[in-house]
């Protein structure tokens, strides 16, 4: 400003008797460009918690549930022009549902198998008379 309290052309503001007494218009700023925002898929985050969840309870329902969700996000993200992100917890997402998957199918073939064996082993021996 000048010593006269008017607006230089180096610096466009007011003074406060300027803008109290009305002598000069605002200045009107440039807009500033729109800048994209992103923002984590929430069925990425969904897919991750029902994924861990399947650990704990109903294993391969959530698990089932949790790819559900991991395809859904990743359908989107591709759609969202790298609006949505998440793409590692939704990696993350399905590798753990898939292994769940995975050993509860292990676990009930080695049971089956197990109880198979079992079932055979006693089925030859009977109650022995003396």
């Amino acid at each position: 400003m000048s010593d006269e309290g008017t607006p230089t052309t180096e610096q466009p503001w007011m003074s406060d008797s300027e803008v109290s007494s009305g002598l000069a218009a605002p200045a009107v700023l440039p807009a500033s460009p729109q800048i994209p925002t992103t923002r984590t898929s929430s069925d990425a985050i969904v897919a991750f918690v029902l994924s861990l969840g399947s650990w704990v309870a109903c294993p391969i329902v959530f698990a089932i549930v949790a790819l559900i969700f991991a395809t859904r996000a990743e359908k989107a993200m591709s759609e969202s022009e790298s609006n949505l992100t998440g793409s590692g917890l939704n990696l993350a997402a399905k590798l753990i549902a898939w292994i769940n998957i995975g050993f509860w199918i292990a676990v009930l073939v080695i049971g089956g198998f197990i109880g198979i064996v079992l079932l055979l082993a006693g089925a030859g021996s009977g109650p022995t008379r003396p």
